[in-house]
């Protein structure tokens, strides 16, 4: 007869299937003027994009549903936010300081603006206090150079466009004979996007185009 041994134990295999917390309802303070402070951390969507994704609290969140093993901290890295380039190793984060007041506009109407900028370029934008001028908030472009160059000239887009209608507004709706008001078709209003009406600052058809006088 053959002495096989003693028996040999083998490792337990991980659970893979250790329950994940997932971003099902989308955050509230995202697209206020404030902001969300949690960035990353949120456990709430900031967009369309990420509902459904899963994430793993940290260590110390009190609410932490489970654990993923295998990552160190358990901490996972969120896939790329839709089909644009991925941040990688490249990403970076840059302010624009603008009026207090402008905020909303950038946001716009449920969000519709700030939503098209990430959309389109695949940014992450957060909206911020200013660290020491109450009067001034500061937008947070966090991606690629490449990605927060498009999406800052959306954004200085929207602002020019909102302090060109408020102008008009306070010279009782009229453009100044030198402006540009009404001289280039507006692009958002072509896609069904324009959210200003009568207040846009662009043309919406060829029957409101006028010659600039510059």
């Amino acid at each position: 007869m053959v002495n096989l041994g003693p028996t040999v134990a083998l490792p337990p295999v991980p659970n893979s299937s250790a329950p994940s917390a997932v971003k099902s309802r989308l955050c509230k303070k995202y697209n206020s003027a404030e902001g969300c402070k949690f960035g990353d951390k949120c456990h709430f969507a900031h967009g369309e994009w990420e509902l459904g994704k899963a994430f793993v609290p940290s260590h110390n969140d009190p609410h932490a549903v489970g654990s993923v093993p295998g990552h160190l901290g358990g901490r996972v890295e969120p896939p790329p936010p839709g089909p644009a380039t991925s941040f990688g190793v490249f990403a970076t984060t840059t302010r624009i300081s603008v009026d207090a007041s402008l905020a909303g506009s950038i946001i716009g109407k449920a969000g519709v603006h700030s939503k098209q900028i990430c959309r389109q370029t695949g940014i992450k934008l957060s909206i911020k206090d200013h660290e020491t001028n109450p009067n001034l908030k500061n937008i947070e472009l966090e991606g690629s150079l490449e990605q927060i160059a498009q999406a800052s000239k959306m954004v200085e887009e929207l602002v020019r466009v909102t302090s060109a209608n408020a102008a008009a507004k306070s010279s009782g709706g009229h453009a100044n004979p030198g402006s540009n008001y009404k001289t280039k078709l507006c692009d958002n209003f072509a896609k069904g996007s324009c959210t200003f009406g009568q207040r846009c600052h662009f043309a919406h058809g060829a029957a409101e185009l006028r010659k600039s006088s510059m």
